[in-house]
C-alpha cells in the first residue's frame, strides 16, 4: 500500500493540474486549460502543399514510402528505391523537414510518422496526409498531437468505408486541435522526446531478452531430442 501512494504521489506530482480550465467547445475533447486554444487543422497546418507533378523526368529516382512502411510507433521502416516511371500513380507527396505524415486510408492502422532530415528525393504515397506547421506552432508537437488517441480515434471516427475506411482531406483539414502556447508546445515536445526515448530503449532490451530466451528454448529443445538428457553431453 506504502508504495502504491508513494507511486501515485508521485504520479501526481509529474502531472500537475493547471491553475484554471475551460470548456473547450468540443464535446469529445471537453476541458482544455487555460490559455490553450482550440482551433482546426487547417488553421495550424498546411495540408498536401506539394506534389511531383506528372511532367518529372521519368528517370527521376525516388525513394518512396507507403503506408506499408511505417509502423503504429511512428517509425519509417524502410523506403522504397525506384525510377518515377516504375512507380505507383500514388508516388507524389513531397516531404520536408519537420512534416508529419498520417495516413487517410485504412486509418486503423495509425501510420503517422514525423520526417526528421529526408533524403531530397523522399516521396509518399498520397494515402498520407503531409501536415506542415504554420508559422507559430512547433512541428513535434503537431507530430505528437496527430499521435495522440483522442485525435487518432477522431480521424477514424470520421473515416468512411468499411474494409477500406478513408478519411479526405478536406474532412481531416476540420478537424478541431488544441494549442498551448508556443514555448509550452515546444517544453511538451521535448519531454515527450525524452520519455519516448527512453521507453523505446526498455522495448528494445525487452526485445532482446525475448529473442535470446527463443534462442536458449531452441538450444535446449535440439540438445535434449539429439544428446539426451546428460548435460555434459
Amino acid at each position: 500500500m506504502n508504495v502504491l501512494l508513494k507511486n501515485r504521489g508521485a504520479h501526481e506530482r509529474r502531472w500537475k493540474r493547471y491553475p484554471a480550465y475551460r470548456d473547450s467547445g468540443v464535446e469529445w475533447l471537453g476541458e482544455v486549460p487555460e490559455g490553450w486554444e482550440v482551433k482546426r487543422l487547417k488553421n495550424i497546418a498546411d495540408i498536401n502543399s506539394e506534389v511531383l507533378p506528372e511532367t518529372t523526368d521519368p528517370n527521376f529516382e525516388l525513394q518512396y514510402v507507403d503506408i506499408s512502411n511505417v509502423d503504429s510507433r511512428g517509425m519509417i521502416l524502410d523506403a522504397q528505391d525506384m525510377r518515377f516511371e516504375d512507380a505507383p500513380s500514388r508516388a507524389r507527396r513531397i516531404v520536408r523537414h519537420g512534416d508529419t505524415i498520417i495516413s487517410t486510408v485504412r486509418t486503423y492502422l495509425k501510420a503517422i510518422a514525423f520526417i526528421e532530415n529526408p533524403p531530397n528525393n523522399l516521396i509518399v504515397s498520397t494515402g498520407f496526409a503531409v501536415l506542415r506547421a504554420h508559422e507559430g506552432i512547433d512541428p513535434k508537437y503537431l507530430f505528437a498531437l496527430a499521435m495522440c488517441e483522442p485525435f487518432v480515434e477522431t480521424v477514424m471516427a470520421n473515416s468512411v468505408g468499411v474494409g477500406y475506411p478513408a478519411i479526405s482531406p478536406t474532412v481531416l483539414a476540420c478537424l478541431p486541435t488544441w494549442l498551448p502556447p508556443l514555448p509550452e508546445q515546444r517544453a511538451i515536445a521535448a519531454f515527450l522526446d525524452r520519455e519516448t526515448a527512453k521507453i523505446d530503449a526498455l522495448a528494445a532490451k525487452k526485445e532482446r531478452l525475448v529473442e535470446l530466451l527463443k534462442e536458449k528454448r531452441t538450444a535446449l529443445i535440439s540438445h535434449a531430442v539429439t544428446k539426451g538428457l546428460d548435460p555434459d553431453a
